[in-house]
């Protein structure tokens, strides 16, 4: 009797136990899917804070128009994700194999390397002592040089940008399966391309893996690609901190050489207005890291002022152009109508005589509403959302490496969220982004094409 006692009471501990570890499996599985839309979600309000509360007294005088927009794109952005958060993930119908892409990648890279930096820079080795001595001087030439038009290699980047994106998502996602002469080449080529921009003084590319990598990381260790114990986790910690001070250093350095002192840094010439050294945010922080966290917080909080005055215009559409500098430019271009590069928001605040629209950025609101409207924006941030939710799925799946791409654009894009619509700005970014999307997308699903 007693044996039998025992026996029930020991199978109902291990029903128990076993009842709880499917709870901590479903609330893991929770966590995982809704990990990129939290962070995300509490990142832009916090650019939203910083802007109301941060160093930078922002000239509103009435922001019932604006909060209530961003509660309303923020909702948006949320529910989009949620609608389509708790699915099942694709698998990946395509036909090469992860690696044969990433070495296709790299192949393309390589080549296109030295083109890169010898229009962009002058020179084909990029000259990152020159720059990184006078980081203001050889970002406004490195601008001029580009005004005069596109290089060969140029257009050949537009043309295959999808292919060049992919290198270093997919060569971080599928660390641990590629050999070693793809991984040093691999790495060999982003420190490269990282040359570049650095002998140009422009923070664009280092920025864009330094908040790459961690999500990469992250969704190859929830997709089982490469599992992070205790010692990787303090690794990738360290490193993200090394990289994360680098580019601030950088950054710093960028922004003082450009406007010739730390105290510029300070002064918002277009408004006359000039940052809050003792905000409580900011006021103990030692004076060089507190003129480089003024400056970022510059740069994440001025577009939703850019934004405030956009509120304020009346639609005109602009028939699906008005969302990147590259294509109404080029429309403009091809039609002979200059009103075309007049028409979209942030252009149109300018004559307030309050703002520059190539010189300061403007969230990514208005650049999709001067073809949506502001309401029909809200749909859009709708649809960005729920996309985004579906790349993060396919991406835990880990099969589709066009999944793992197209979640990375979207990581990009979220992020400069409070910038401009930076996915899409250039010409490269621009083919880079629908590239990438299409081949996730047509390869997610098996088309039978049916004879007739």
């Amino acid at each position: 009797m007693t044996v039998t006692r025992v026996g029930y009471a020991s199978m109902a501990a291990g029903r128990c136990n076993l009842h709880v570890t499917k709870l901590l499996t479903k609330k893991l599985s929770l966590w995982v899917r809704l990990l990129p839309i939290l962070f995300f979600f509490t990142y832009l309000n916090f650019t939203v804070f910083l802007f109301a509360y941060g160093p930078w007294p922002w000239p509103i005088e009435d922001g019932t128009k604006l909060y209530a927009f961003l509660v309303f794109a923020h909702l948006a952005l949320l529910f989009g994700y949620l609608s389509a958060a708790f699915g099942k993930p694709c698998g990946y119908y395509g036909k090469w194999k992860a690696e044969r892409i990433v070495v296709l990648s790299l192949i393309v890279n390589l080549v296109l390397l030295v083109p890169t930096s010898a229009f962009r820079t002058g020179r084909g080795i990029p000259d990152v002592r020159g720059g990184l001595a006078n980081l203001g001087s050889v970002y406004y030439a490195y601008n001029a040089w580009r005004a005069k038009g596109g290089g060969l290699a140029e257009y050949a980047r537009i043309l295959l940008s999808p292919l060049l994106f992919l290198l270093f998502p997919l060569t971080i996602f599928y660390w641990q399966r590629l050999r070693w002469i793809i991984k040093g080449l691999s790495v060999l080529s982003s420190l490269y391309f990282l040359a570049i921009f650095v002998a140009v003084g422009t923070n664009k590319a280092v920025a864009d893996y330094v908040l790459l990598m961690p999500f990469i990381i992250a969704a190859s260790h929830f997709a089982g690609s490469q599992r992070l114990n205790w010692r990787r986790i303090v690794i990738v910690i360290v490193l993200g901190i090394v990289c994360f001070s680098l580019f601030m250093s950088f950054f710093t350095s960028g922004q003082i050489s450009r406007l010739g002192s730390m105290e510029s840094v300070s002064y918002f010439p277009f408004l006359g207005i000039f940052a809050d050294s003792n905000n409580f945010l900011i006021r103990y922080l030692p004076p060089d890291v507190k003129v480089g966290a003024i400056s970022l917080s510059s740069y994440l909080t001025q577009g939703y002022y850019a934004l405030y005055l956009s509120l304020e215009e009346p639609f005109v559409p602009t028939w699906g152009v008005g969302n990147s500098m590259f294509l109404y430019f080029n429309a403009t271009e091809l039609t002979g109508i200059q009103e075309i590069q007049d028409m979209p928001y942030p252009v149109r605040v300018q004559r307030h005589g309050r703002w520059d629209a190539y010189g300061h950025w403007s969230t990514i609101y208005p650049w999709i509403a001067s073809d949506a409207s502001f309401p029909g924006t809200i749909v859009v941030i709708f649809l960005i959302g729920r996309v985004f939710a579906l790349s993060w799925l396919d991406t835990l799946k880990g099969s589709n490496p066009f999944a793992i791409a197209a979640f990375a654009q979207f990581v990009i894009m979220l992020f400069y969220f409070a910038a401009n619509n930076q996915v899409l700005q250039t010409g490269e970014a621009l083919t880079a982004f629908c590239g990438v999307l299409a081949l996730w997308l047509f390869t997610r699903r098996k088309y039978v094409w049916r004879k007739r």
